[in-house]
């Protein structure tokens, strides 16, 4: 048995050449740091996280990658900066990570199908015993009535669908579900498609800065950054002093 078969990781990923092709940015490189990329994302498919480039679970040094791919320090510097200057690499905010934004969003719907797959489809039907078929000719309204909870089921059976298309929503929204790995509270399929409503209810936007301040203010639902209340405005309610001596003399005052 192979040792990416014992690790999880794929033997292979798909490639289009046409996008290849097609993308401004890759096609404004030189073949050198074209080919540099490459390598990288040889790299990246085969990253314990696919699609970031990590090193024991941590973002892979530079000297670490000159070493990988035969590069000087000035070679590696300079094409990294071309790579991060026209868009094609991503650096993640978090940590530094260099990243694929066409890539983790593809692991990221990898992912959401195997979830659904593995569960039939239906993740309500998960924990449901299997039940014996009894050799029974059907009557035309138990049939039908059969049909009209089949046609049902397969309503219910449809995986999570991500509301937003982008490939910025793909990467927040799988770094949201590993966050809760992590935590030890993983999200359950009903919890991801009513967070994935609301979210589409918000604007992809705000939802993306709402996932992104969750994780890394560490809290474990999903919450939005409050803005601290202004110091010079008084709190509702609060009593206000100088309305009451208004108009009010020194000596006035002093009596109160």
């Amino acid at each position: 048995m192979s040792d990416a078969k014992n690790s999880g990781r794929l033997p292979a990923f798909q490639f289009y050449p046409a996008d290849w092709r097609k993308d401004p940015g890759v096609q404004s490189l030189d073949y050198e740091t074209r080919g540099i990329w490459w390598e990288i994302i040889c790299l990246l498919h085969e990253s314990d996280e696919r699609g970031v480039l990590l090193l024991n679970g941590k973002p892979m040094p530079e000297d670490a990658l000159c070493r990988l791919l035969g590069l000087d320090n000035q070679k590696l510097t300079t094409a990294l900066t071309t790579l991060l200057t026209y868009g094609v690499a991503k650096r993640r905010e978090s940590d530094g990570a260099i990243y694929s934004k066409r890539m983790v969003a593809d692991e990221n719907l990898r992912q959401i199908r195997k979830m659904a797959g593995s569960k039939g489809g239906n993740p309500l039907l998960v924990k449901q015993n299997t039940t014996t078929r009894v050799k029974q000719k059907p009557t035309p309204s138990s049939s039908s009535s059969s049909s009209s909870s089949s046609s049902s089921s397969i309503k219910e059976e449809s995986p999570l669908v991500l509301p937003f298309e982008s490939h910025e929503f793909a990467e927040v929204w799988h770094r949201w579900t590993k966050y809760r790995k992590e935590i030890k509270k993983p999200i359950t399929p009903t919890m991801a498609e009513s967070q994935l409503k609301n979210l589409a209810a918000m604007g992809e936007g705000r939802a993306i800065a709402m996932i992104e301040n969750t994780i890394s203010k560490g809290w474990q639902g999903l919450r939005e950054e409050v803005e601290p209340q202004r110091g010079n405005a008084p709190r509702r309610g609060a009593f206000d002093q100088s309305r009451m001596t208004e108009g009010l003399t020194a000596e006035q005052i002093g009596t109160l």
